[in-house]
């Protein structure tokens, strides 16, 4: 059985899309699509991590509200618990340092991307809340 690791992710939504990051080349997992964030520090909360992931990585700063789900993925040397927080972006802009590319994309197409396992479940929510 493989080890646990808990991996919060920031559902940062505007209007009628989502806020998505590629993940590097030098990244695992290179050029597929999540939503940002990061592993949880020792007695870090899923949105102390995400204020400070999102800093890290995007050099952005955000607010964290609540948990909206978690997803639970397997992988072959480790298995990932997702812990999806609502995030608000404070500002408009951004920087990649981990990531090669992010974009606002619309919900109804948010499925079509090459997202990485774990995001997948979390994005499928996203996509029937869109429904309902």
């Amino acid at each position: 059985m493989n080890r646990t690791i808990n991996v919060a992710a920031a559902v940062i939504r505007r209007d009628n899309a989502v806020f998505v990051a590629r993940r590097g080349p030098d990244q695992k997992m290179p050029s597929l699509w999540e939503f940002p964030g990061g592993k949880l520090e020792q007695d870090e909360t899923p949105q102390e991590c995400i204020v400070r992931e999102l800093a890290e990585e995007l050099s952005i700063a955000v607010s964290a509200g609540c948990i909206l789900g978690e997803s639970q993925h397997d992988y072959p040397e480790v298995s990932i618990n997702l812990i999806a927080v609502e995030t608000y972006m404070l500002g408009d802009k951004f920087e990649l340092t981990v990531h090669d590319d992010a974009r606002w994309v619309k919900l109804e197409a948010l499925l079509h991307l090459d997202l990485a396992p774990a995001d997948i479940p979390i994005a499928r929510e996203l996509v029937k809340s869109l429904a309902t």
